[in-house]
């Protein structure tokens, strides 16, 4: 009896297995930019967090249920209210996804992907427009 011959993998998932990879390599700096965007802009928000409940803690302060007006948080966190500081650190974490978007779609445009540094600007198109709806209330 004679073995029948298993099938060849064609050498096509080869080359692209191998084009994944340059294309993974080549974009490795954009992964480390918006790495470092997003975990310096969590850690910063995070601190402001924690920095205001401990102030509240400290000055035996309520927290607002509310967070305050856009021109009153600064002033009041230059104060050292534990509201403004909460305010704040919110404020800060919303911003965060706009500031990773832009890294990304700044790294896309060097890298010369148009298409996708494109799509990522209509990502902070979009979230410039939900941030507006909210602030318009």
């Amino acid at each position: 009896m004679s073995n029948p011959q298993l099938p060849t993998q064609s050498p096509e998932p080869v080359v692209m297995a191998q084009l994944f990879a340059r294309r993974t390599e080549r974009l490795q700096p954009l992964y480390a930019s918006a790495t470092f965007a997003l975990t310096w802009s969590f850690r910063i928000g995070a601190g402001l967090l924690l920095l205001g409940i401990g102030l509240a803690i400290l000055q035996r302060q309520p927290l607002n249920h509310v967070a305050g007006g856009f021109g009153e948080v600064l002033p009041s966190a230059r104060r050292g209210d534990a509201a403004g500081v909460v305010d704040l650190a919110i404020l800060w974490l919303m911003a965060s996804p706009v500031l990773v978007v832009l890294t990304v779609a700044v790294g896309f445009l060097r890298l010369g992907e148009r298409r996708y540094a494109v799509l990522s600007l209509l990502v902070l198109l979009v979230l410039a427009f939900s941030i507006a709806l909210a602030l318009a209330r």
